[in-house]
């Protein structure tokens, strides 16, 4: 599976509705506030049965998520997402501080459309916002 573009906001005719899933609530709010900043809606949850709430509620564009969550890992919530109706199309990007080379293959064998290495920097963020493979 190959890096699914992400739209700007001025391409995509508005903000982007975004989620941000980490059970590190520190990590969770910087990455929520970056893109509160870029211009975009923004749900912060901490764990993967809110996030399949969240999604329920209001279907995102884009969802981040931490991959090692307690309870549901950011695997099994992506599996669910994807099963959801219309859940295959969300963008869905993964997040883990451990081996990029490893956990990106696994996050795209488990539905996820990318990966970002843990601690994210912002220039791979707006990378990804502005539709470039990250």
């Amino acid at each position: 599976m190959s890096d699914t573009p992400i739209s700007a906001p001025s391409a995509h005719g508005g903000p982007l509705k975004v989620l941000v899933v980490d059970d590190g609530r520190s990590s969770a709010d910087v990455l929520g506030l970056f893109f509160e900043l870029e211009g975009h809606q923004v749900t912060v949850v901490y764990d993967g049965s809110s996030a399949l709430e969240k999604v329920r509620e209001v279907p995102p564009d884009l969802i981040v998520m931490d991959l090692n969550m307690p309870g549901l890992s950011g695997y099994e919530t992506a599996g669910m997402i994807r099963e959801m109706e219309g859940g295959g199309g969300i963008h869905l990007y993964a997040l883990s501080g451990g081996l990029a080379d490893v956990e990106g293959v696994k996050a795209r064998e488990a539905g996820f459309d990318g990966f970002l290495p843990k601690p994210v920097v912002p220039d791979d963020l707006r990378a990804l916002l502005a539709g470039l493979p990250v």
